[in-house]
């Protein structure tokens, strides 16, 4: 996220982002990313790790593209998710879910020289209401996210529906676009193969006809061996 500050970061599917490069966050932080998805989608935030010093540290999450003019959703979060029962942090149930297609997250560091945390990792996907189309997968709380995002070992439904689907093989990890690309891909290759083998057979068969076709040619040693006694 660092490296993206005061960025408008495009969704289109979703991923995962790492509040910065290095394994401890810099101080003197104050770095706002806005997530941008399409017209009619919004944007959904989980929370995977987290380790921030809640002395100066946080990060909070906007609905909408701006911190000033938008709501703050829950609480600025900081702590760790080690499980430590004296450093904890608590987010929303499922998630952050936008009301817009926007999302702006805010991380603020103190100046303190002081050893900093890890910082968080997060996943962000953009979504929209049912009906789904064939390249999207139907959350069992009718969100429809990127099929693509599906058996990843994240939840991009909110309801981690899109990871336990795949463990009971009730769903692939592959979309109806890329099945049927897959048998496409599939049947113009078996046809390439045929039509070549096709070619082959009648060039042989052609090459085999006219050998047969062709005049014998016989040799007479009894017109060699005369000329010879002359």
């Amino acid at each position: 996220m660092t490296d993206h500050c005061g960025e408008v970061l495009p969704v289109s599917g979703g991923g995962v982002l790492v509040s910065q490069p290095e394994d401890q966050y810099p101080g003197g932080l104050d770095c706002q990313l806005t997530l941008s998805a399409d017209s009619g989608k919004y944007i959904h935030i989980g929370v995977q790790s987290l380790s921030i010093d809640c002395d100066g540290d946080s990060l909070s999450v906007y609905r909408g593209g701006s911190v000033a003019l938008f709501e703050l959703l829950g609480s600025p979060i900081c702590g760790t998710s080690s499980g430590s029962s004296q450093n904890t942090f608590t987010t929303q149930e499922g998630g952050y879910f936008s009301s817009t297609n926007k999302m702006t997250l805010h991380f603020v560091t103190d100046s303190s020289s002081a050893s900093q945390g890890s910082g968080f990792k997060i996943t962000y996907a953009a979504y929209k209401m049912s009906p789904c189309s064939s390249a999207e997968f139907r959350c069992s709380n009718s969100r429809c996210v990127s099929a693509e995002l599906t058996c990843d070992s994240y939840d991009h439904c909110g309801d981690n529906s899109d990871e336990t689907s795949c463990r009971d093989g009730s769903t692939s990890n592959l979309s109806t676009d890329k099945i049927v690309g897959i048998i496409v891909a599939a049947i113009i290759v078996v046809i390439f193969l045929a039509t070549g083998l096709a070619y082959f057979m009648c060039v042989r068969r052609r090459d085999d006809s006219q050998s047969s076709k062709s005049p014998a040619v016989v040799y007479s040693t009894r017109q060699y061996r005369a000329s010879q006694r002359m």
